[in-house]
């Protein structure tokens, strides 16, 4: 027997206010959790690397949040922040926790996987001699300086050796004129812009290196991770 109108729209009024009910609870639940993990990491930064570093932006994916975390485990926790190396370069890090679980105080992950973005210009100046560096796309990087008064452009291909980032020149130019990639002056150029990669956190092996837009990303990935 169908429901009288004014009884069937009552129903749908009080169906649709208790999932506006259970996802606001879901969402408030969600963010106070997203909180304790910044605050969580925040502390460990400064146990490690000393205070004043903001907290890390947190975002737990996965929807019903209260069914995964009744379930103990987060299929996705995404993590960005403002670092520095211990040298001083500031980094952009980006970190994408899977299968998050809360152990006692601390978390654990079966795998992280993360990028640690360095802007062009931290990273341009060597030995007082200023290196306007920049994307010259296809992955490669467009190394502009200045010999005997004349601009000099190098385009190299990076590389990630035994934790270290080197380059390989594919093409340069000398007041515009092109010359030899190969050349051993381009080669030594090239060679002295060898950057060994600081130790990463979080137990992470760096796999690969690339450039972009915003600068060179140091990628890194690393399996069963504690976070305590």
């Amino acid at each position: 027997m169908a429901l009288p109108r004014r009884q069937a729209r009552r129903v749908i009024a009080v169906t649709v206010l208790a999932g506006a009910a259970l996802l606001t609870v879901d969402t408030l639940a969600r963010h106070a959790a997203e909180e304790r993990f910044a605050d969580r990491m925040a502390d460990r930064i400064a146990d490690r690397h000393g205070s004043g570093r903001a907290a890390p932006e947190v975002t737990i994916e996965g929807y019903p949040f209260l069914l995964n975390a009744a379930r103990g485990t987060h299929p996705e926790v995404r993590l960005e922040a403002d670092a520095l190396t211990p040298d001083g370069i500031p980094v952009n890090a980006a970190v994408d926790l899977r299968e998050v679980s809360e152990l006692g105080d601390g978390y654990t992950a079966a795998s992280v996987d993360a990028a640690f973005t360095a802007p062009f210009d931290s990273i341009g100046s060597q030995g007082g001699r200023e290196i306007r560096l920049s994307d010259a796309g296809n992955g490669r990087l467009r190394i502009e300086s200045d010999i005997l008064g004349m601009p000099l452009v190098i385009t190299a291909e990076l590389r990630l050796d035994a934790g270290a980032v080197t380059l390989r020149g594919d093409s340069a130019t000398v007041a515009g004129r092109p010359i030899d990639p190969t050349a051993p002056a381009i080669e030594r150029a090239l060679s002295e812009r060898r950057r060994q990669l600081p130790p990463l956190p979080l137990g992470l092996k760096a796999t690969a290196v690339s450039v972009g837009a915003d600068g060179v990303t140091a990628h890194a990935h690393a399996q069963r991770v504690d976070l305590t």
